[in-house]
């Protein structure tokens, strides 16, 4: 198959089994943002932020490695062997979360670390079989798979917040209830067992996962501690109510990071099987300049009906989250772009300088928090995710040309600091007029910088 096409074919795959879920998670903000007030939402986001640190560590970050190896892998026993030999990596570091976890939560008393450390063994098991069953060509399924896991979560929700009125509870019950049925679920329906296999567990192979996955570590905890020291900071400098202000505005680039992450998941798998072959760079280079058109239409258009947005969808204790929405949004890009960059070091199995790239913005973004949260409040939080992950995007780009060759439109690279002053000016202006005229602008932009895009998707559909 063509890989272009094959690209296509598994972003769509993707997107149909996860976009009706994250739309309807989405649209029940109202719910969450009525029934929870900004402090309990604080309590929430900051546990759950809180157990995403941690996964990396009792994961070993398999599922990275598992979908890399597997997509080399020809035959049933070589997918047998870095399969078994993940499982046994990711069980150890289990055994040590639990171990751990259960003598911490004796000594707290505190029972949102029960929840947090039962959600963490959980959520590496769903990583390992959402691995799986990418790596061994099982796309439907990994979209089935994440379909479940956002429609079952969002009914427990309803249930627990709406019905039995159980609060930060009710959310972080219906998280880790989610993860284990759905686990369960997939597991007997691929039959993990028949991929395990104790006598081929193999030393050598057990040593290449995790070389090639140690350096995602700091990568990944970077990431987090990035979108982490900014809860951190503001749940323990300015309370719970300001968190949950940072935690609803961010709502909306987590919106925008799931559009990218539809694209992300099969960018990562044609990346890599394209890596060598004449019509790389070619391929490579269509692919950025189509991405980086349509995310940044994306930033400008949620930027300039954010107000609307937020008066249909959001409950008004909750205003104040809007201020904040462009900043991050346009962090999100830099982040989403960099992914990109991401997945052509993953093809060349070159993950070392991913760790690097975010490990220095970490430092930068934490640095930014600590000096200025005081002075500048959420705006600070916000700035620095978006110095954070402009940095990561500047260093990736100089460094992807070890491996291929991108080419920038310095045209469109003017019209877009151009629109994007343009909009967030009139933005912050507060007038309708200026709301009016910001839409009109991100529609001209959209269209204009997408329009071959818009073109082949409609000859496409008129063919069909």
């Amino acid at each position: 198959m063509n890989e272009k096409k094959r690209l296509i074919k598994n972003t769509g795959i993707i997107a149909i089994g996860n976009i009706s879920t994250k739309l309807v998670s989405f649209f029940l903000l109202p719910l969450y943002t009525t029934l929870l007030s900004a402090s309990e939402y604080g309590v929430f986001d900051y546990i759950l932020s809180i157990a995403t640190f941690c996964v990396p560590f009792v994961s070993v970050l398999m599922d990275e490695s598992i979908f890399r190896f597997l997509i080399d892998c020809k035959k049933q026993e070589e997918k047998e062997k870095v399969i078994s030999t993940s499982l046994m990596i990711v069980l150890t570091g289990m055994t040590g979360l639990a171990l751990i976890g259960i003598p911490v939560m004796q000594g707290l008393h505190y029972h949102y670390t029960c929840y947090a450390t039962i959600y963490i063994l959980l959520n590496v098991v769903s990583g390992m079989i959402s691995a799986i069953l990418r790596g061994i060509g099982r796309t439907d399924q990994y979209a089935l798979f994440n379909f479940l896991l956002g429609s079952i979560q969002i009914a427990l929700n309803v249930l627990f917040i709406a019905v039995l009125h159980m609060g930060v509870d009710g959310m972080l019950l219906a998280a880790i209830l989610t993860q284990f049925f759905v686990s369960v679920i997939f597991i007997f329906r691929i039959r993990l067992w028949k991929y395990f296999n104790f006598r081929i567990v193999d030393s050598q192979m057990a040593k290449d996962l995790i070389v090639y996955s140690l350096p995602l570590i700091p990568n990944k905890v970077s990431w987090t501690i990035i979108n982490l020291s900014d809860r951190i900071i503001l749940m323990n400098w300015l309370g719970s109510k300001a968190t949950g202000l940072y935690a609803v505005s961010y709502k909306f680039p987590n919106l925008m990071d799931t559009v990218y992450g539809f694209f992300y998941q099969s960018w990562k798998e044609s990346s890599a099987r394209v890596m060598g072959e004449d019509s790389q760079n070619d391929f490579y280079n269509n692919v950025y300049e189509t991405l980086k058109n349509f995310m940044y239409a994306l930033v400008l258009g949620m930027s300039a009906f954010m107000p609307l947005v937020f008066r249909v969808l959001i409950n008004k204790n909750y205003y104040e989250a809007l201020l904040y929405v462009p900043i991050l949004l346009l962090a999100t890009y830099f982040a989403n772009i960099s992914g990109f960059y991401g997945g052509i070091f993953t093809a060349y199995k070159d993950t070392k300088i991913m760790g690097t790239t975010t490990l220095t913005a970490a430092i930068l973004n934490v640095a930014i928090n600590l000096l200025m949260i005081h002075k500048f409040g959420i705006y600070a939080a916000a700035i620095s995710t978006l110095a954070a992950n402009f940095v990561i995007y500047l260093y990736r780009r100089w460094k992807v040309s070890k491996y291929v060759k991108l080419s920038e439109n310095k045209k469109n690279i003017v019209i877009s600091i151009a629109s994007t002053f343009a909009i967030f000016i009139l933005f912050y202006s507060k007038n309708t007029l200026c709301m009016c005229i910001s839409c009109f602008i991100a529609l001209l932009y959209a269209g204009v910088m997408n329009k071959t895009l818009i073109v082949t998707l409609w000859n496409q559909m008129r063919r069909k």
